[in-house]
């Protein structure tokens, strides 16, 4: 399921070809200036494709690319050229390379960003610079905030508080009423745990424990322990990555899987790390603004694309990656193929409502963070693959941005 990447450490330009250098292939075989063509539309990508989270990025740039290449790498007759740059979890490093992108490479655009730490000092630099910037990730409540909007930075993903509120609402609804939260010991891992209290707790259910591990832990024993000990209807975990992986994995192998229910931010339960968690997996709920199992001609499409053109599974990062790139051009298509300014473009992105395979978006002029469906899900055993399942929907759900 997994695809092995190559480091990338240098920035990749793609689709520039001959029109690129402003020069037609003759009938002759004899290059000479082109006529007439448009400028390219320059789009700067930004994505960690080495280090430690390069299988998010290559997923992100491999959703963008596919979006584009359908598109013919073109819009309204005007071509479109990628500017990739490997952007690690590093704040310093990320701007410098959007600085380079920006003012060196003068894209009209920039597209991405995972990491967090990066995208907070980026929607500053993005407004002082006056350039467009959509975000494939960069989860953070804090980033998209009333307080701090600005034109000319998007989030097209989503926040931790989008994907954790709506659980706590299904989970009481449901009927657990005693709940155990525990996550990784950031800001990130508490936000989620956060937005899940809020709605769970106001419907009568209660926490009866938690505790926060480090990031990075492999024996979870002691925290298994206390939660054997206090006997919970649910455990509320916002583990993601590798360290997702061990927890449930170590949650099943201390024999709780069949005695308390297993619930999440949904990155605890997703296609990348089905593969490791194998039957760990299986029967726990989560929920994120996209699911393998998404029953629409649209979702359906890209995963027989994705794994036709990648042959690998999709994640929510290939999905985020597709969508971002969806809202770039359908921002241009509405300008008709031209970027005049950045204050066109921006407003072309404010006016974006689309079908995507994550279902219809549109963005908060208040914040600029998307609206979007929250799918509450359930991993389940599908032929010899994991996929999660929609369980329930939670439609066109708003970060209140405060």
């Amino acid at each position: 399921m997994t695809m092995k990447t190559r480091g990338l450490t240098r920035r990749t330009l793609l689709a520039s070809g001959t029109a690129a250098a402003g020069l037609s292939l003759s009938p002759t075989g004899v290059f000479s200036p082109a006529i007439a063509q448009a400028k390219p539309l320059r789009v700067g990508v930004m994505a960690p494709l080495s280090g430690v989270y390069a299988s998010l990025g290559m997923n992100k740039t491999n959703g963008i690319k596919m979006f584009f290449n359908e598109q013919n790498m073109s819009v309204e007759g005007t071509k479109i050229e990628l500017v990739i740059e490997d952007t690690e979890a590093k704040p310093q490093e990320g701007l410098r390379k959007a600085r380079k992108l920006v003012e060196q490479d003068n894209v009209d655009v920039l597209l991405g960003v995972i990491s967090s730490a990066i995208g907070y000092g980026l929607k500053e630099y993005v407004n002082r610079a006056k350039k467009v910037w959509v975000t494939t990730g960069a989860a953070a409540d804090g980033i998209f905030k009333k307080a701090n909007n600005n034109p000319y930075a998007y989030r097209s993903s989503l926040s931790v508080y989008q994907a954790n509120e709506p659980m706590g609402t299904w989970m009481a609804e449901k009927g657990f009423k005693r709940v155990f939260v525990t996550g990784p010991d950031y800001a990130m891992g508490r936000e989620a745990i956060v937005a899940f209290e809020k709605t769970f707790r106001a419907k009568g259910a209660e926490r009866v424990g938690e505790v926060y591990a480090p990031l990075g832990t492999n024996d979870f024993a002691p925290y298994l322990t206390e939660i054997k000990r206090v006997n919970p209807d649910v455990v509320y975990a916002s583990y993601a990555g590798s360290d997702a992986v061990r927890f449930v994995q170590q949650f099943a192998a201390f024999g709780l899987q069949n005695s308390i229910k297993l619930a999440g931010y949904g990155y605890l339960a997703e296609e990348d790390t089905f593969e490791a968690q194998g039957a760990a997996a299986v029967g726990v709920y989560s929920a994120l603004n996209w699911a393998y199992g998404i029953d629409t001609p649209a979702n359906k499409a890209f995963v027989a694309n994705y794994r036709k053109t990648y042959n690998a599974i999709p994640t929510v990062d290939s999905v985020a990656g597709y969508v971002g790139a969806q809202v770039v051009w359908n921002a241009f298509k509405k300008l008709g193929g031209k970027v005049p300014d950045q204050e066109a473009l921006s407003k072309a992105v404010l006016e974006t409502k689309i079908d995507t395979p994550r279902g219809p978006i549109s963005f908060d002029p208040d914040t600029r963070n998307v609206i979007q469906n929250i799918y509450i899900r359930e991993a389940v055993k599908d032929g010899n693959e994991i996929h999660n399942k929609v369980l329930a929907t939670f439609e066109a759900v708003r970060d209140p941005g405060v």
